[in-house]
């Protein structure tokens, strides 16, 4: 493969895709082919998919005939954990340090268990800055790239398709000035990312096509090939309202299931956009870019157009990107939605992209340490055989020399005694800095620990009919303030408690539902332990009646009513607390 050509490849659930991209002379790329591979069955049966996808690849590779070629390759967003956090402006000496804390407090794996990485985003002079982060369990890492290398290509390590989306979002929709929302739907999961000026948002729900696929197997009791066969041949989104349905009965019915289903991923675009203006501080967009396999299907610009009263398009990643002509001009046209994260891949590696967080294999890690030691070991070889020969020349006089040459080295090993004794000092003095630090890496879990609390707490408060009066902290069931004159006085007892509960009292006030408005609340908390989510308390097989109690209110004598509960903390989300 000549020197100015780019492979890209992406790895997906359902599907594996590559293509070749050359430089032009202004500094733009080509697109000079793309192959596309996909799999069949469910795709969370992973045995069966990656045997599949190991076909795919391997197929891929002959026929762009880049076998050996040394490859960076886009993973989907299911696996890949993002995680973004505010953080205050650092020297560039502690960053690394802040930043892992904060990903060992984000990540809900151990984080020597995963591969993970970050990019520092927001403009010079800043008082916070917004971190980007990315983690994948390493075991996950390791199988994906040993199928790129089974598939005769050098690994160069992975990126995730959200980020290199955004990429290509940026460089093709760079003239776009109002916030701009791209919906990619994959196999497994559906990507929401936002471009606001040189703000970066994405959230990730595990809404995709194959939902649509199992809802249409349910529906008419077959298979999930099949129904996924149907929904590619004959689905699409029925447009509803005054709209007559389809002649045949069948293709009307999945194109009801598609809507359904479409819908639910609709309430979760809803709540992504509400939660990017409320936390994140960013605008409403006004512009909706489709990507993905999934948007292929009749209807669906119309189906969002309705339902978020916005401009809705296809998102088109070759807009200022030449595509050679031909078979492969035809494949680009026709599907050039599915193709963002390849544009996104391949700017990556020709220069600068707004976003770049790579995730490295440890096989990848070893050989590029490996390679930088290369120069040094041939270098140390040389020398070794240069000193052998010399030692054979010499050999008569090797004696003398000998002794001269230890007679020097004791005297340098003496005057350099004193140096040794000085770096020894000096590393005492770094243990005692990175000792004075610990307070400050403390403090900036401290500063948003509460306002986590609170956030979540009020999130979970959706009218109101009830209201939190007390939040007290609890250590192993008792408030870690005893006396509460004493602690308004400022007058603290000694000792450090770990926080592993919190005691809420609050009041409910007359309504149609009456005291199951507090058991609602309860189980708003609850669902997120119980569906999978991060919780912020622990709350999984736990009975609002072991840990709460709720006066009923049955007499409609008082205008609101008590209630009290005790949530328990998971170790992760515990803090200590210094009386």
């Amino acid at each position: 493969m000549a020197d100015d050509r780019i492979l890209s490849l992406s790895l997906g659930s359902q599907q594996v895709t590559g293509a070749l991209f050359s430089k032009t002379a202004g500094g733009g790329l080509r697109l000079e082919k793309v192959e596309r591979r996909d799999f069949v069955g469910d795709p969370s049966e992973d045995g069966p998919r990656n045997a599949q996808a190991a076909q795919a690849l391997k197929e891929l590779v002959n026929s762009l005939k880049v076998k050996g070629v040394k490859a960076n390759y886009v993973i989907s967003s299911f696996p890949v954990l993002v995680k973004f956090a505010s953080l205050p402006a650092l020297d560039g000496a502690r960053v690394d340090q802040i930043v892992e804390f904060e990903a060992q407090q984000q990540v809900p794996y151990p984080i020597n268990e995963v591969v993970w990485g970050y990019q520092l985003m927001g403009e010079p002079g800043d008082v916070e800055v917004e971190v980007a982060l990315a983690a994948i369990k390493s075991d996950e890492l390791t199988e994906i790239d040993n199928l790129v290398v089974g598939a005769g290509l050098k690994s160069n390590g992975a990126e995730f398709s959200p980020a290199a989306l955004y990429n290509a979002l940026r460089f093709n929709y760079s003239d776009v000035e109002d916030t701009t929302l791209l919906i990619d739907i994959g196999a497994r999961t559906t990507d929401m990312i936002f471009m606001e000026g040189g703000k970066l948002f994405i959230r990730t729900v595990k809404i995709g096509g194959a939902d649509i696929s199992r809802a249409i197997a349910k529906e008419f009791g077959t298979d999930f090939g099949s129904a996924d066969h149907r929904k590619v041949m004959d689905g699409f989104v029925a447009l509803g309202g005054p709209y007559a349905d389809h002649d045949d009965p069948e293709i009307a019915a999945i194109s009801k299931v598609v809507r359904n289903s479409l819908t639910r991923l609709h309430s979760e675009v809803m709540r992504t956009i509400n939660f990017y203006r409320s936390q994140q501080g960013g605008g409403a967009p006004a512009f909706v870019l489709l990507s993905g396999a999934t948007v292929g299907l009749p209807f669906i610009r119309e189906f969002f157009a309705e339902k978020l009263n916005l401009p809705i398009d296809h998102f088109n990643p070759f807009r200022n990107i030449t595509v050679a002509k031909g078979a492969t001009a035809e494949l680009a046209a026709a599907n050039g939605h599915q193709y963002g994260d390849l544009v996104g891949s391949a700017l990556a590696q020709v220069g600068e992209v707004p976003i770049r967080i790579d995730l490295i294999p440890e096989a990848v890690k070893k050989n590029r340490e490996l390679d930088a030691k290369k120069p040094a070991l041939v270098l140390a070889l040389v020398a070794v055989a240069a000193l052998l020969g010399a030692m054979g020349f010499y050999f008569s006089k090797g004696a003398v020399v000998a002794s001269e040459k230890a007679a020097t080295v004791d005297s340098k090993a003496a005057g350099l005694t004193k140096y040794s004794n000085e770096i020894k000092g000096l590393e005492n003095e770094m243990a005692d800095i990175d000792a004075q630090q610990q307070p400050f890496v403390d403090a900036v879990r401290h500063r948003v620990y509460w306002v986590q609390v609170f956030n979540y707490l009020s999130s979970k408060l959706q009218n109101d009919l009830i209201h939190i009066t007390s939040l007290e902290p609890l250590s192993g069931g008792v408030p870690i303030i005893e006396d509460e004159k004493s602690a308004l006085a400022g007058v603290p007892t000694a000792g450090e408690s770990i926080i592993d509960a919190f005691a809420v009292k609050g009041l409910w006030r007359e309504n149609p539902r009456g005291s199951e408005i507090v058991y609602d609340f309860f189980k708003s908390l609850k669902g997120d332990a119980d569906s999978g989510n991060q919780g912020f308390f622990d709350l999984q097989e736990v009975d609002i009646s072991a840990v709460g109690t709720v006066e009923a209110g049955t007499n409609n004598d008082r205008f609101a009513y008590p209630f009290t509960m005790t949530l328990p903390l998971p170790e992760e989300n515990q803090v200590s607390f210094s009386k």
